[in-house]
């Protein structure tokens, strides 16, 4: 993968410059993004608050979506069978069934999951409904390489109703961590995350927060409502997914990590290139 680029930089204050910049970068990259409503069935999801998750994916072709694994499925731990064996759980996965929204008819179209990375939270699915006639899907451009340190973030976000936001930020570090935080289970803690935040945005400087993520101990990451969304450099290309954050406690400072797009990339070579054969779960720990 080529070295990270030179991303967009603008004055410390978000002027109305910068503002018509961030407005016209979402709507160049609005076409591109949908909503994914996710049923989680069954007596096997019964400990689940919401079994219907409203999240967000981006179109990286006509069908292909790319969205976080998080929000097309779940790693179960079962007990084994045999009593001999009872400190090795066995981790199961379970598929939601997901559907793809239509921005215009709101109309739901099924999709396949093609590959799922529960270690790095990517999913890649295609649609298989023939969508509405006039419909059609602009897929995103794919950046080059990774986003630059201190670069413009986007994050394009489902709300709620098909109602869609934008989420200005900073990318405060790639493949490393600039706060003590652990990603949660079943993630991979070394997985090469996009740290970035989105609470105040200075254009494309991101603040030091050194001194008041205080707490001694790494805190362990939760799903924020970001999960799943899209994330754009300044020029407008996908780059990564939203996927776990942390939050001190008593606070309202809090950073956001992303799958890097070395992994979606991966993803998407395995969706490729996978046989009828092979497993959709990309995980070689996870048994089904």
């Amino acid at each position: 993968m080529a070295p990270p680029t030179h991303t967009r930089r603008h004055s410390r204050t978000p002027d109305r410059q910068l503002q018509k910049h961030l407005e016209g970068l979402y709507l160049s990259v609005t076409p591109s993004v949908v909503a994914i409503e996710s049923h989680f069935l069954g007596s096997k999801n019964w400990d689940l608050q919401e079994p219907v998750r409203h999240k967000t994916g981006v179109f990286v072709s006509p069908t292909t979506i790319v969205t976080s694994a998080d929000v097309v499925g779940r790693v179960l731990a079962e007990k084994p069978a045999d009593k001999c064996c009872a400190a090795a759980a066995l981790h199961r996965s379970y598929i939601a069934h997901n559907f793809a929204i239509t921005r215009d008819t709101h109309q739901p179209l099924r999709t396949n999951v093609l590959a799922v990375c529960f270690s790095h939270d990517v999913a890649v699915l295609e649609v298989v409904d023939v969508p509405p006639e006039g419909t059609w899907f602009t897929p995103c451009s794919i950046a080059k390489s990774p986003p630059e340190k201190g670069g413009v973030v986007m994050g394009a976000v489902h709300l709620a109703d098909m109602q869609f936001g934008m989420m200005p930020g900073h990318v405060r570090a790639v493949g490393e961590k600039t706060v003590k935080s652990k990603a949660p289970w079943p993630l991979d803690d070394g997985s090469g995350w996009v740290e970035f935040d989105n609470r105040q945005f200075y254009g494309g400087y991101p603040r030091s927060w050194s001194d008041l993520f205080t707490s001694k101990e790494a805190i362990t990451g939760i799903r924020p409502p970001l999960t799943g969304s899209p994330l754009f450099n300044g020029d407008g290309e996908f780059f990564g997914v939203a996927s776990w954050g942390v939050t001190e406690k008593g606070t309202q400072h809090s950073v956001t990590y992303g799958a890097s797009l070395l992994q979606i990339m991966a993803a998407l070579e395995y969706a490729k290139n996978k046989k009828p054969d092979d497993p959709i779960v990309m995980d070689t720990w996870i048994q089904g």
